[in-house]
């Protein structure tokens, strides 16, 4: 009652609070039997008016019109919090993590060099956040160590880490959402010091407030500083991440995909500022799947797969190298395809269209992720979607099966507009997902997983099941087990046998092999071809970009949004749109 009353994130809030919540009762002595009747119109109105307190309510009404920073600041010239003594190189030495029997990083080795780029990239499940979280002390690694200059970082904790000289940024924004921006970068000025509560006054001094300004400044921040930071919009919490991170005066910086879910000019305005990072001499080490960013800001390149060391170098040496193409985009990949059973089933230009979307925009808040895109599936086709990590393909999959809306443009099945729709409805008219991940119900044995597919379509349920276990053996095998403990091969085997019980007219695939063993791959694309070949229509993503045009009649590819080719799978096959998409390039 006293922080409701008070407010949360500073002291004078419950200090607030415990005075009217003391006072109050003594107030209202003469009027005992309505105590409580009083407490209860001042939460009430509390929560109503202030509903981050009375002193949230004052700061407010104090910040109504906010202080910005100085739009002609320069975000140029010495960064304000660089060590003067210069910085030393971050290496990883024969790194290996292993989670149960999972072996999620091999013996890695590598070297951040002071004053350099160097990007961490890999398809999904490389391992390159793993990796992040080992330099940084949140795991400790299983077996191999890392050495900042002469010291070895093993065994510290995070925050002895980021003390010694190494910071780090998050793939989801860490900042303290009910601070102020400026606190949130002077606090990392303080570097440990509690601050007022001892009576350091470092935090709240002016000469903090005004370094935190200037990184601010130097990042090319130019919101106001007085909001808290939960206010802000994406591009500009990430800009105040990475000032939070500099004010730690660190020799090495860790990005975990900073340029996630920001528009061209964004990651424009992020790749100026890691530039000017990499020049006043600190290390930057990126991890980050938008590969036009990757490669054109890069000086130099380490590539994982499963864990392992595959390649590096300089960006246009890592295009490249044929492992790395073999990894991003299958075997076969810029070249000619076996596109097998398509080229033995050519598609009649007069089959008729099932799936049409027309000027499709959609995003995740106040930036679209899709622009303006086409798509058409004829009856009976397979259409593969394909790109790079972040270049909308999920996005697009959760528009089509309704659970995302889309900001303009429409979707349509056989003449019916699917916008208005609910995810059940779309499902019910046959339009069905099978989604990333699998998302079976662990808790539920595979039958009865199963046999939830069929909930809109309950007629002849049975008889469906033997169907879907003639078709995936191995489910046979464990249908009375957990769904929670099967491999995760057999998961996605039984997530499409649950999307094929209720009765689809078009399947959707969500990365099937996402995360599987090369063997049980084959077996699941297999099933997929059958189904292609039974003239079921599909529309597949698919991380493994060759396998997926070897089964599809048509592709398109996405980047940054945008369809930038389409075609049949060996026109695709053959496009270098194909190699830009996943792994940068000129255009």
């Amino acid at each position: 009652l006293v922080v409701m009353i008070g407010g949360a994130g500073s002291i004078a809030g419950p200090l607030l609070g415990a005075v009217i919540v003391g006072l109050l009762p003594e107030l209202l002595s003469s009027l005992e039997e309505y105590r409580l009747l009083f407490f209860g119109a001042l939460l009430l109105v509390v929560l109503w008016v202030a509903p981050q307190g009375l002193v949230g309510l004052l700061a407010r009404l104090r910040r109504n019109t906010p202080a910005s920073l100085d739009a002609g600041a320069t975000s140029g010239g010495t960064l304000p919090a660089l060590k003067p003594e210069g910085s030393r190189a971050l290496s990883a030495q024969g790194l290996s993590m292993v989670f149960g029997g999972v072996r999620a990083v091999s013996e890695l080795s590598f070297a951040v060099r002071p004053g350099a780029v160097t990007s961490l990239i890999g398809p999904n499940g490389a391992g390159k956040s793993t990796v992040l979280n080992m330099l940084s002390g949140f795991y400790t690694p299983t077996s191999g160590g890392a050495l900042l200059g002469e010291d070895l970082l093993q065994g510290r904790g995070a925050w002895r880490i980021a003390r010694a000289g190494v910071a780090r940024s998050y793939q989801t924004s860490q900042l303290f959402g009910s601070l102020s921006v400026l606190d949130n970068v002077a606090l990392a000025l303080a570097r440990g010091s509690l601050g007022p509560l001892l009576g350091d006054g470092r935090v709240c001094s002016q000469g903090a407030r005004d370094e935190a300004r200037a990184l601010l400044a130097w990042c090319g921040y130019r919101g106001p500083v007085q909001v808290p930071a939960a206010d802000l919009a994406h591009v500009d919490r990430r800009l105040v991440e990475i000032a939070r991170a500099l004010a730690l005066r660190p020799e090495v910086l860790l990005l975990d995909e900073p340029a996630a879910g920001l528009s061209t000019e964004d990651k424009d305005q992020l790749s100026a500022l890691l530039r000017r990072i990499a020049d006043q001499g600190v290390g930057v080490l990126l991890v980050e799947h938008d590969m036009a960013l990757v490669m054109g800001l890069s000086d130099h390149v380490v590539v994982m797969e499963s864990g392992r060391h595959l390649a590096e170098g300089t960006p246009a040496a890592v295009q490249a190298h044929p492992a790395v193409r073999k990894a991003y985009l299958g075997d076969g990949a810029g070249g000619a395809v076996a596109v097998h059973a398509a080229s033995a089933r050519t598609l009649v230009a007069e089959t008729p269209e099932v799936l049409g979307v027309g000027h499709l925009t959609t995003g995740y808040g106040a930036e679209p992720v899709l622009h303006s895109v086409d798509l058409r599936v004829r009856q009976g086709e397979m259409v593969a979607l394909l790109g790079a990590n972040g270049a909308g393909k999920s996005t697009m999959m959760r528009t089509l099966a309704g659970l995302h809306r889309p900001l303009s443009g429409g979707i349509h099945m056989d003449g019916v507009e699917l916008g208005p729709l609910r995810a059940e409805q779309i499902v019910a008219r046959g339009l069905v997902l099978v989604p990333e991940g699998r998302q079976v119900f662990p808790e539920l044995s595979v039958l009865d997983n199963i046999r939830l597919g069929a909930f809109l379509h309950p007629e002849g349920r049975e008889a469906r099941v033997e169907e879907m276990l003639q078709r995936f053996p191995r489910l046979r095998e464990r249908l009375h087990q957990r769904a929670g403990l099967l491999s995760g091969g057999e998961q996605q085997m039984l997530a499409i046998a649950r999307a094929l019980m209720s009765r689809p007219r078009v399947l959707l695939l969500d990365e099937p092999s996402l995360g599987l063993a090369p063997k049980v791959i084959e077996e699941l694309f297999a099933s997929l071809a059958r189904l292609r070949d039974e003239s079921m229509t599909l529309v597949l993503v698919d991380q493994m970009a060759a396998l997926a045009l070897s089964l599809a009649d048509r592709a398109y590819v996405l980047e940054g949004g945008r369809v930038v080719a389409q075609g049949t799978a060996a026109e695709i096959a053959a496009n270098d749109a194909l190699t830009r998409a996943y792994l940068g390039g000129g255009h």
